[in-house]
Order: structure tokens, then sequence, then C-alpha cells
């Protein structure tokens, strides 16, 4: 299991560009619907929060993406932002418009970046969508 870590002094902009490239990997393999590769950007840990409409849930093994063999047809991620916590913590969002069977939905998406004994990790994955007939709030 990934633990979070802390180091002597690491720079906000070594964080965020660390962080970013896991953001980007999580968003590829999305796109690729690499399995592995989605599941290896997050935390391997009872602490992993997912949120969105529903409310919070905890915990890697009780995760349905473990074993979820469905993907969006297509997803079109935007607006990718990043921006350092405090020394090891990273949040980052993006607004989405995703397609899947027929059905387009669009929202915006969270993460919180932690770095690891393992590298970085998403800890917390959120994903908030508009009601149908809102207009978008990402441009």
């Amino acid at each position: 299991m990934s633990r979070p870590t802390s180091s002597a002094m690491p720079s906000p902009a070594s964080d965020t560009a660390d962080a970013r490239r896991v953001f980007e990997e999580n968003i590829d393999a999305i796109h690729k619907r690499d399995r592995a590769r989605y599941l290896a950007t997050y935390l391997h840990s009872s602490s992993l929060a997912r949120n969105g409409p529903a409310g919070l849930d905890l915990g890697y093994e009780t995760w349905s993406a473990r074993r979820d063999s469905t993907w969006p047809d297509t997803l079109i991620a935007k607006n990718l932002r990043v921006l350092p916590l405090v020394p090891g913590v990273v949040y980052g969002t993006y607004c989405y418009t995703g397609t899947q069977k027929d059905t387009t939905s669009s929202g915006v998406s969270e993460r919180v970046f932690v770095k690891t004994n393992d590298g970085w990790k998403i800890a917390v994955t959120t994903a908030f969508g508009l009601p149908v007939g809102a207009p978008p709030q990402c441009k």
C-alpha cells in the first residue's frame, strides 16, 4: 500500500509538474481504455476518497472501477489545472464532456495528488455532472 510521504523542502513547481504528469497519465489511460495504467495512478489504500452526486465512498478494494469494464465512448477533458497546496499535495481539476451509449454529460472532475513512497498518486477523485440542459460551466 502506498502511503503519503513528506520530503525535505520539495518545490511547488516540481510538485505541480509531477502531479500534472500523473493527471495526464490518468486521462490518457481513460482514452486508451487501459485499466492497469488507470488504476496505477490511484492510491491503493482504504483512504482513497471518491466523491460525486451519490456521495462519498472510501477505499480502493471496494471501488467498482477495479472490475468495471465500461469506458466512455468519448471523453473530452479541458481546462486541466493543478495547484500546489502544501509540499507533497497538489489539487487538480478539469472540465469534462463524456459520451457513453448515446448519452452525453458534462461536468467538473477533481483530483488531489499526494507524493508517496511509490511516486505521486491520486488520493481523492470527484466527478460532478451538470444537470441535463444546464449550460456548460467550463469554457
